[in-house]
């Protein structure tokens, strides 16, 4: 059992505050997202997995807290070794593999959410194709980092012994390797809802405010690129005191991710005016177009208006009476077929409007009595 380690350096204030801010700023952070979300259309994945995210990112810096007061780190390994044991040494190393394993678990839900943001704000097919092929690869990516960290030494338990005999990588390389994809997932992430914003038919002001805020989470690239720097020459022979900036560095990355990913958010909660929204009277089901497809679907009514998908990310709404935000439209599908065709049935009128040679059951009936309303 690993021993009670008196918090007396400089290092273990630094893990112990950084730790705590951590916690403290994400959990706030994504309680006012929440907060927003259920002013505005409610929670859907994005929201789950930005709390998953939250859930792993306490995990991963308890871990943190506890590797201070329970395993010596910030101490020197030798200090370690002669003051508390061979026993507090195994214990950090064991917590600092499980310290790896909950940043790659709290990386990976931190950028699926943002892709799930991204989703259900531009819900095009091209960008929902995308978002399946980046969140995939993020997670195979995140996942052979854990196979790896468990695998970069033999035997297995050299991870957390190293006075084992037996071989282990190069592992400041592999964490460097881990860095760099991290930082090439972001970009990505970053600009991918940019083509779709510059087509936006709104105010360059509004425009670029969305894209400001969409692409906010460049502001943890400043932590990403110093911790790269510090890793080539860490010395994981005296991890417990060479490594306390890395690690710092490593659990501040993703805690300030995930409050930069509830930022565009939070307008709901700033803002008085209600969102528009639009809503279907007298009849069953609503309509959409969609001009990707060249058609149009619909889905069943609830009782409750639709509510605006901008409404909680007000930037990509124009507020101006000309906006061609708010439009109707229908599309004709590219290949008609006679099961296909349409009836539109109008107030008073009734059969003499079919097309020749239809019966009820082929025909779909739609009352037209649509209202866009701004309150």
């Amino acid at each position: 059992m690993a021993a009670d380690i008196p918090i007396e350096n400089s290092n273990q204030y630094s893990l112990i505050a950084t730790s705590a801010l951590s916690i403290f700023i994400a959990t706030f952070l994504v309680g006012l997202r929440l907060l927003a979300k259920t002013k505005g259309v409610g929670f859907d994945f994005s929201d789950y997995c930005i709390v998953a995210a939250l859930l792993w990112n306490n995990a991963m810096h308890t871990c943190c807290l506890v590797l201070t007061t329970h395993g010596g780190f910030g101490f020197h390994l030798v200090d370690i070794y002669e003051r508390f044991g061979a026993n507090t040494v195994i214990f950090f190393f064991k917590g600092l593999m499980s310290f790896t394993l909950l940043w790659n678990c709290t990386v990976c839900f931190s950028k699926l959410s943002v892709l799930l943001m991204y989703v259900t704000l531009v819900p095009t097919l091209s960008m929902i194709k995308w978002a399946k092929c980046i969140g995939i690869t993020i997670i195979l990516w995140n996942s052979s980092n854990i196979v790896a960290g468990f695998l970069i030494c033999r035997p297995l338990a050299k991870n957390w012994n190293p006075q084992l005999p037996g071989t282990c990588g190069s592992q400041p390389n592999f964490y460097f390797a881990m860095g760099i994809i991290n930082l090439v997932t972001d970009l990505i992430i970053i600009v991918l809802p940019m083509p779709y914003l510059i087509k936006l038919k709104m105010p360059m002001r509004r425009k670029g405010l969305a894209m400001g805020l969409l692409s906010i989470g460049i502001g943890t690239w400043v932590i990403t690129i110093y911790r790269q720097t510090l890793l080539p020459s860490l010395n994981f022979a005296d991890m417990p005191h060479s490594g306390v900036l890395a690690t710092i560095l490593s659990g501040l990355e993703p805690a300030v991710a995930i409050g930069l990913a509830c930022i565009p958010l939070m307008r709901p909660l700033f803002s008085r005016r209600q969102k528009p929204s639009l809503e279907s009277h007298g009849t069953d089901h609503t309509y959409s177009s969609n001009s990707k497809s060249g058609g149009f679907y619909f889905r069943k009514a609830s009782k409750n208006p639709i509510k605006d998908p901008t409404s909680t990310f007000s930037e990509l709404y124009d507020e101006t009476t000309n906006s061609s935000q708010v439009e109707l439209r229908m599309e004709p599908l590219r290949e008609a077929t006679p099961a296909a065709d349409a009836c539109v049935a109008q107030e008073g009128k009734g059969k003499e409007n079919w097309p020749a040679g239809s019966t009820p059951e082929q025909m779909i009936r739609v009352k037209k009595t649509w209202e866009v309303s701004r309150d």
